[in-house]
């Protein structure tokens, strides 16, 4: 008996240590593009389906549903399509020449789209680079220049560093006719309609055009849209900038072309029971002697009302896990100028203003000052803080005073305007 008991001790603690061990292993990242907005992995769109559900003007929803079921409804709105891999049936072709022509807009991120690639006769191409993204990240490599050339909602062509893999894929030709016909699943806009909107490395990887009544947008950077760009240095204002035209719209975001995504989704354990014959019998006499006892113990018990608690909006708590991240890390530079990207982006947003830029500075100022009803001394003293903050070196710290006392001031400005 007294081993016995010293058996089940031992095994007892050595699950415990077990458990400790990899409880306390640093978890690797998961480096697979599933776009999921359920996937908070680097290539995964949880981060940014937050974040553009919270700033879209006119909403923003995610759905699985398909580009026909979608063409049902003729209000233009605005279509995200953000996959690896785009192939469209003739239906889909229809489906998204109906939405284009009722006055929608339709921005699509993707490497590779066969079908798009017959019927608007463009074509991309593939820089043949090796490296993986987490080798790239992991060695500091150097980043290349992603330059945003189109002048879009008073935006000025910008720079922005970003590693190689995350655009690999460039239009190497784009010939464009002007024949339209809504019953044909070719539709090629004029020439004077397209606008190249940003290059990589001189190479094009996006551009726009018109298209009927509406707006088809390419992007053969689909990664630009997940977490790892939206929470990498600077580069938020890059995904704001593509999002910043389709903010005249409500935007859906459908995951139909990612098939990571929906298998995210859709695979549940209780899915994998009922797949199983065994399994499948188990649960369903599981739930069967479920159901009995509730009939029998009804007849003891008194019926409980449930207390239904209000929808729960963890926005905030995503805001203060972020913030708690920086602020052990003492990363108290990183976290003002990550504050200052967004408060760049909304001055930018509402008043057309663009504080990144000294060309203009008197009236720019000025105008904030004016919105603000902040003094303009003090409005140009917060900013040429931040931008010397900025252009400082990484090493760069400040005080947990002077971190609270700048983002102070950018909230009671925003707050003001």
């Amino acid at each position: 008996m007294k081993l016995n008991r010293w058996f089940v001790i031992g095994v007892l603690a050595f699950l415990l240590i077990i458990f400790v061990i990899h409880y306390q292993m640093p978890q690797e990242f998961v480096w697979k593009p599933t776009f999921s907005n359920t996937d908070r992995q680097p290539f995964g769109c949880y981060v940014f389906d937050s974040i553009m559900a919270e700033n879209m003007p006119h909403g923003y929803t995610v759905s699985d549903k398909s580009l026909p079921v979608l063409a049902k409804d003729t209000t233009p709105r605005g279509i995200l399509i953000v996959a690896s891999d785009v192939e469209m049936r003739d239906a889909e072709m229809k489906s998204l020449y109906k939405l284009l022509n009722s006055g929608s807009h339709v921005l699509i991120a993707t490497e590779h789209c066969t079908s798009l690639e017959d019927t608007l006769l463009l074509e991309t191409a593939y820089t043949f680079r090796y490296k993986k993204i987490r080798n790239v990240i992991k060695q500091k490599e150097e980043r290349d220049t992603l330059r945003w050339l189109a002048d879009t909602l008073g935006m000025k062509p910008h720079d922005y560093l970003l590693f190689s893999p995350l655009c690999e894929w460039y239009l190497r030709d784009c010939i464009l006719t002007d024949s339209v016909s809504e019953d044909s699943v070719c539709f090629h806009p004029a020439h004077d309609t397209i606008t190249s909107m940003a290059s990589f490395n001189d190479r094009p990887i996006a551009y726009t055009q018109q298209v009927g009544r509406g707006r088809l947008t390419l992007v053969t950077a689909p990664l630009l849209f997940t977490n790892y760009t939206v929470l990498d240095k600077g580069n938020a204002a890059l995904v704001f900038r593509f999002m910043s035209l389709l903010k005249d719209l409500p935007v859906v975001r459908t995951t139909v072309f990612c098939p990571d995504a929906l298998e995210a989704s859709q695979q549940t354990p209780l899915r994998y029971f009922l797949s199983q014959p065994p399994l499948r019998w188990a649960v369903y006499l599981t739930l069967l002697l479920a159901v009995l006892a509730l009939i029998f113990g009804a007849r003891r018990r008194q019926r409980v009302i449930p207390i239904e608690a209000p929808p729960e909006n963890h926005t905030i708590e995503f805001v203060e896990l972020i913030g708690t991240l920086y602020y052990h890390s003492r990363e108290r530079r990183s976290l003002v100028l990550r504050k200052y990207t967004y408060f760049a982006e909304e001055l930018r947003r509402t008043l057309h203003v663009d504080i990144t830029d000294d060309e203009d500075d008197g009236t720019e100022l000025l105008t904030i000052a004016t919105q603000s009803g902040i003094p303009q001394e003090e409005v140009e003293q917060l900013v040429a803080e931040l931008r010397q903050l900025a252009a400082a070196d990484e090493e760069t710290e400040i005080s947990l005073k002077d971190m609270k006392r700048l983002i102070d001031e950018m909230n009671r400005i925003i707050k003001n305007i």
